[in-house]
């Protein structure tokens, strides 16, 4: 299991307990709030993690190919 699957299950359950406390507990806005803050936290990570796994994909597949042009030059 990757990281990813790892910050979308986290989002997911924060996500659930956000909703369900703004139904039930509305008046404890300072807990919504900071599991609001932990969860674009998450998002944020999920972004930056997605970006430097294509960052390193794209920047393997270059050297690769220069490895491969090398070969036959």
């Amino acid at each position: 299991m990757s990281n990813n699957d790892t910050y979308k299950r986290k989002h997911a359950y924060l996500d659930k307990k956000i909703t369900s406390l703004e139904k039930t507990n509305y008046y404890n806005r300072t807990l919504i709030s900071n599991l609001k803050k932990k969860k674009l936290k998450l998002k944020d990570k999920m972004i930056s993690t997605t970006r430097e796994s294509a960052r390193r994909e794209k920047y393997n597949g270059h050297e690769y190919i220069k490895r491969l042009l090398s070969m036959t030059a």
